[in-house]
């Protein structure tokens, strides 16, 4: 045998072990893969949420238990952070698609994370707050939405498992938002840094576990970028990457030291570059060379679907930026009894995600072909999220001025609202990965995901509209918004779908 003919009999039993792999049904019917992928993202999601809940009190918060920002800062500095991170994965895509390949990409992004959250643990003020910050904001640009493109890569156009895979992924990552409840309790009785400890900890156990089993469980899926770069180039980007990373840190650390930039401002920028970036990124992708023309299709398909998941982001930025100012200010947070510590309050719609998100996964199953569009899910959802904005409007009117408003109504509130998630979030990736060109899979991944920083953008830019005694009008405008992108998306849903390629048989 000569060595052209041991090379293809090497890669024909590779392929053919892959295969195998992929066909697996150990997990929930799922590859056994999918698991590991599930279990890192129930742990990345319980430090993510967890910290979430407690880091804007711990901003606010006075010297030394906090930072000793002001309320109106540190709720900026939230929806800074959550349009940062997604912005950030922009390159992450990139380095995934081209330089990594998505399974370095996943273990160098979370990594990084890992050490923010260490950072976080250690009381070491407002600068290891910006470190902390860093490491979060920085991980994502060596991954993108790898873990989301390396789940798709264990399935093909056709297989009907595909929906069900994201979902499974979905539920299993709501357990690990009910985080908050422990950081909060944890936060309360021994202090912020304890809490970010905990979350440093639950980011370190899914690191070891997909360490210890991507070799039997992956084989050699995701083990290649899509669209390598030559080694030469890879380099190059690798290093300008890091030389302009340092060149920022240093510049933004000056410019707020001296007292040159405020945090109003730079979010203000921040948040107004984050929503034309999508738009010049898909612009690109659309006009590429490496896109076919029924791909292009597909891409101007996907454009309501991510305008839905974009104002759905809008209303979450503000449960954990706005309304958390407002647990703690305006609620009576009593509930069966005992009092609930305001992060704590975020752990309800972990709850209701994981309940809902389990029966929907079970009618959608029963369903199989029968089932309603992806696209008609998103536009359904996101109807159920505008009706949650219009729920706070009417608490304002129920309970004016200092009136404390019942948990109670925080409950239905984030039923609802976890509702329209079902709907719409898992969904959302799994018909991103049957649109998305071949060639761009990661970074179209990334697009999507940048609906998020999309919404945390309209949200800090809304915010200087929002001023006490202006709540009704507020919510109540940005609900009958959302509600009405939900309905228009619904009735044109067909169209979207068949442009995108889906069908029933797809979405089962």
């Amino acid at each position: 045998m000569n060595r052209i003919q041991k090379v293809i009999l090497e890669e024909k039993i590779m392929n053919e072990h892959d295969e195998a792999l992929r066909k697996q049904t150990a997990f929930l019917g799922q590859p056994k893969g999918v698991g590991t992928l599930s279990f890192m993202q129930l742990c990345n999601s319980f430090a993510s949420y967890a910290m979430s809940a407690v880091l804007i009190y711990y901003l606010y918060a006075n010297a030394p238990e906090g930072l000793g920002f002001s309320k109106a800062n540190a709720a900026q500095l939230i929806s800074l952070y959550s349009t940062v991170v997604v912005l950030t994965g922009i390159v992450g895509s990139f380095v995934c698609d081209r330089i990594l390949g998505c399974r370095k990409s996943l273990f160098v992004s979370r990594s990084l994370s890992f050490i923010g959250y260490v950072c976080l643990a250690l009381p070491l003020g407002v600068p290891g707050y910006g470190i902390a910050m860093g490491c979060l904001a920085i991980g994502p640009m060596f991954g993108g939405r790898c873990l989301d493109a390396l789940l798709g890569k264990f399935y093909d156009e056709s297989d009907g498992r595909r929906d069900s895979a994201y979902t499974i992924s979905y539920v299993i990552s709501n357990i690990g938002a009910a985080a908050p409840v422990l950081s909060g309790i944890i936060a309360a009785a021994l202090g912020y840094h304890v809490a970010f400890a905990a979350c440093a900890v639950l980011a370190f156990l899914g690191i070891v576990v997909y360490a210890v089993t991507y070799k039997p469980f992956f084989g050699n899926i995701g083990i290649e970028p899509d669209d390598p770069l030559p080694d030469d180039k890879k380099r190059s980007f690798i290093t300008k990457m890091i030389i302009v990373l340092v060149i920022c840190a240093v510049v933004l650390a000056t410019l707020f030291a001296t007292g040159t930039l405020s945090i109003s401002v730079f979010s203000n920028v921040i948040s107004t570059v984050s929503i034309i970036i999508p738009i010049v990124y898909l612009v690109v992708i659309y006009k590429s060379k490496k896109t076919e023309p029924h791909e292009k299709k597909k891409i101007l398909c996907l454009v309501p679907p991510f305008i839905c998941n974009a104002v759905t982001l809008l209303i979450w930025t503000q449960t954990i930026s706005i309304l958390a100012i407002f647990y703690e200010e305006k609620v009576n947070r009593v509930l069966f009894g005992i009092e609930v510590p305001a992060a704590s309050m975020q752990t309800i719609p972990a709850v209701f995600a994981v309940i809902i998100g389990s029966i929907l996964t079970a009618v959608w199953t029963k369903l199989g072909k029968k089932q309603p569009y992806g696209t008609t899910k998103m536009g359904i959802g996101t109807i159920f999220w505008g009706l949650g904005a219009l729920i706070i409007a009417l608490l304002y009117v129920i309970y004016p001025g200092d009136a404390k408003v019942s948990a109670w109504w925080i409950v239905l509130f984030y039923a609802i609202l976890m509702l329209g998630e079902g709907f719409t979030c898992p969904i959302g990736y799994s018909i991103t990965a049957v649109a998305a060109p071949k060639a761009f899979m990661t970074q179209m991944m990334t697009i999507w995901s940048m609906s998020q920083s999309t919404g945390a953008a309209l949200n800090t830019l809304l915010t200087n509209f929002y001023k006490e005694g202006s709540e009704i009008p507020f919510f109540v405008a940005i609900g009958l918004g959302v509600c009405a992108v939900g309905v228009v998306v619904a009735i044109f849903s067909k169209k979207l779908a068949v442009g995108m390629g889906l069908d029933n048989n797809a979405e089962a």
